[in-house]
């Protein structure tokens, strides 16, 4: 029955919102993958994967996987990409996005300011059984599946210094049709510009080994409401944290990562407490792995921002 439930919820969300982008919780692990114009704004190339299963003990609930690398080429450009796969039955979504980045320096206490473009390529798949859907003739379901593969544009701004960051992006600026609009029906299938705002900063609270990073990310989605993440997290030597994050759709989180060498791991687990789902679900659960590769572009960029 569960299954049932999930799949009628995730096709009229198709039918409705058009299927907006993934969530992750830690955005701040991989912000490359809201903003094009981070990318190269690191001392490293960065290589990213996190994988976030949603609604633990749903069948067929969603599992979305990012994988992203990006660093500098010069010590002004920079390029990056992801490659994000997201399941959610019987829908499936794999988008491929490629950055450029250009960064300015402001000369102002190692102050840089970067512009990036990006283009993605997007390949949506509904598959589906004519017995898992109720009684009746539906127009918008009157095929078993479909394929289509589409490209989209994003593009960003970013400021950013030792200690702070702050940031603007919108992804699908074109806006573009993944499948015919249906009849009647008031929305079109296509996918809606999302808008996201970051900012954080980083504050020494010991010596030198712990520091206090408050930050926010807001994303403003077509037919939702905004969605303002709160994160507070406690950094002992660059690369150890905890942390805690609350979702204005009434998600609270929590999280930690540690790292050693070039290498980092994270793990997040998040709770929702609002909705009738909240009594049927053990969670959400994402785990992050990143690596760090220093090379001779990184060391003449302008970047230093770390974890």
């Amino acid at each position: 029955m569960r299954g049932i439930i999930l799949i009628l919820t995730v096709l009229i969300n198709l039918s409705l919102f058009a299927q907006q982008e993934p969530t992750f919780t830690q955005y701040y692990n991989n912000d490359m993958a809201i903003n094009p114009a981070i990318s190269g704004s690191k001392t490293y190339n960065s290589l990213t994967m996190l994988t976030r299963q949603q609604w633990l003990g749903f069948e067929g609930a969603p599992l979305s996987t990012n994988i992203s690398y990006h660093g500098a080429l010069n010590n002004r450009s920079a390029m990056g990409g992801y490659l994000m796969f997201d399941k959610a039955t019987p829908a499936l979504q794999a988008n491929l996005h490629l950055n450029y980045a250009y960064h300015i320096p402001l000369n102002y206490d190692k102050v840089n300011l970067s512009f990036g473009l990006g283009a993605k390529f997007m390949y949506y798949n509904l598959d589906f059984k004519p017995e898992d859907l109720p009684p009746g003739v539906d127009p918008a379901y009157s095929a078993s599946s479909y394929d289509n593969t589409l490209g989209d544009a994003s593009a960003g701004t970013y400021l950013y210094g030792k200690n702070f960051y702050l940031g603007f992006s919108a992804s699908n600026i074109f806006e573009s049709s993944f499948n015919t609009a249906i009849g009647s029906s008031l929305v079109s299938n296509k996918v809606f510009k999302n808008y996201y705002g970051m900012g954080a900063y980083r504050f020494n609270i010991m010596n030198n080994d712990w520091e206090l990073e408050p930050s926010f990310l807001l994303r403003k989605m077509a037919l939702h409401n905004n969605v303002t993440d709160l994160t507070t997290r406690i950094i002992y030597l660059k690369d150890t944290w905890g942390g805690l994050t609350y979702r204005t759709d009434g998600t609270l989180a929590f999280g930690f990562g540690f790292g050693k060498n070039n290498m980092h791991f994270s793990y997040s687990y998040d709770h929702t407490f609002a909705g009738d789902i909240m009594q049927y679900t053990y969670g959400t659960h994402e785990i992050g792995i990143a690596f760090r590769f220093e090379t001779l572009a990184t060391q003449r960029h302008i970047g230093f921002w770390s974890y």
